[in-house]
């Protein structure tokens, strides 16, 4: 079975990340990943990459949004759940997404993979046999899968110089290492020295990690879809996320 992560940049402009893990009930190996633009790009990666196998498609980025300003009740859930843990989510409206391009391009991702047999469907059986597509949100479910009681704040924001972050990339290679069920990625990336990366350089990485989370969050979610929880619908938004087992009982 193959798990695909997309960490989708919200304009062709910038850069997402794309990652390919191929996992079985006992851990999951990275395959192939990469950097690109173009919705074309992503799609053509993805037609080769998976073609007509199963797989299951985890894409950080606003996939329903019906409200044209404010936040949806996917947003609202997560920050009743995870606020002390700095893991609420920025608020997603039509207004705000389609400011940089005109268009809310998880909507038009989903038109795309939709044409190409996925189906959108945050709902995941356990060892299902499928091609299917969902929303997700990497701070929260790295909050759980690596036990951590805040996020991990290795993004480039006001206050974080280069030293910080690279403290806190440094612990993220640290826990991809030691997930369970086991995650095996190359060397090249795993133990990449970040010190030596800035700007651009280390935003690619950044892609790179982010990419591979999210395709592991479809993994797990494969694995354990009773420790996962779809926060919203598929009317007004969701967000699909592992929670704490005391979240497990907390209307979604």
């Amino acid at each position: 079975m193959l798990f695909v992560g997309i960490d989708l940049a919200w304009s062709e402009r910038n850069a997402t990340g794309i990652a390919v893990l191929k996992g079985n009930k006992e851990k999951a190996n990275l395959v192939a990943f990469g950097i690109f633009y173009s919705d074309n790009e992503i799609l053509d990666f993805i037609e080769e990459n998976v073609g007509d196998e199963k797989a299951l498609i985890a894409i950080d980025a606003p996939l329903i949004v019906p409200n044209m300003k404010g936040r949806r009740v996917a947003e609202d859930k997560v920050g009743e759940l995870f606020r002390k843990y700095d893991a609420g989510a920025y608020p997603a409206n039509r207004k705000r997404l389609a400011s940089f391009t005109g268009k809310i391009r998880g909507e038009v991702i989903s038109r795309l993979l939709a044409r190409q047999g996925f189906k959108h469907d945050p709902y995941v059986k356990k060892h299902e046999q499928a091609k299917k597509f969902f929303e997700v949100y990497p701070h929260p479910s790295i909050v759980v899968l690596f036990g951590l009681d805040r996020i991990l704040r290795y993004k480039a924001k006001p206050k974080r110089d280069y030293e910080f972050r690279w403290r806190e990339f440094e612990k993220y290679q640290e826990h991809l290492k030691r997930v369970r069920p086991k995650l095996i990625l190359p060397k090249e990336i795993i133990n990449k020295n970040v010190r030596k990366m800035r700007g651009n350089e280390l935003k690619r990485y950044e892609d790179t990690l982010d990419s591979i989370f999210c395709a592991y969050i479809a993994y797990y979610s494969w694995l354990k879809p009773k420790k996962c929880k779809v926060l919203g619908d598929m009317k007004k938004g969701y967000i699909m996320t592992p929670v704490f087992d005391s979240m497990l009982s907390v209307s979604s």
